[in-house]
């Protein structure tokens, strides 16, 4: 192997344990939701290292590798398992107990969506999907504001759409600090962390159309 060859091959290596250890952090502190810890300040610590190795260096306008179900791994945002749809959905909806199963995110460069998608269990242990539905738009090569502008709630009983009042929540203003073809790290409001694995990069079927 050429030295040219060992240099490109080594921050790829870095990069794949580096990876595989934010995963098993992400579950270690359950996404998010065991906040604190040594867990924590390591899963921080390693985003850090991941960061100065980002391979792609516009990556708000890199749609071939934002597009697609991403599955959260890691939220330093304080999110709680035993919460309420009002929540997760910014007040919009009332206030029922639901227990967080999974959180995803579904990203759509072509039309600039961009939904936050939260499996639960409801008060009787019933499953029901909110999607928080909204749009991006690129502000800069690694910065993209996103605004929700309503959400939708799938249940037994059936799918019902709750716009929001007076338009949409937002600007939000995300970054993002690492892009490959699987991989995404975003630093959100104050710095806060999440980091997201891709599932599909080609989704027969955005859940936001049921």
């Amino acid at each position: 192997m050429s030295s040219a060859t060992a240099t490109a091959v080594r921050p790829a290596v870095a990069a794949a344990r580096l990876k595989t250890e934010l995963a098993a952090l992400g579950a270690t502190t359950e996404v998010g939701f065991a906040e604190g810890g040594a867990e924590v300040a390591r899963l921080q610590a390693l985003a850090l290292e991941l960061e100065a190795l980002n391979p792609t260096p516009e990556p708000a306008r890199a749609q071939a590798l934002l597009k697609g179900r991403w599955h959260l791994l890691y939220s330093g945002l304080g999110l709680l398992r035993e919460t309420t749809l009002a929540r997760y959905s910014f007040g919009l909806l009332p206030k029922v107990p639901i227990h967080v199963v999974e959180i995803f995110q579904e990203t759509d460069p072509a039309t600039g969506h961009y939904d936050n998608i939260v499996h639960y269990l409801d008060w009787s242990g019933e499953p029901g999907t909110l999607v928080l539905a909204g749009d991006y738009r690129v502000e800069d090569d690694s910065t993209m504001d996103i605004r929700f502008d309503r959400a939708i709630l799938a249940t037994a009983a059936g799918r019902s759409i709750h716009p929001f009042g007076g338009g949409s929540v937002g600007p939000i203003q995300a970054r993002i600090s690492y892009l490959d073809d699987g991989f995404r790290l975003m630093r959100g409001v104050n710095g806060s962390l999440y980091v997201l694995e891709r599932l599909d990069p080609q989704p027969m079927r955005w859940t936001r159309d049921g």
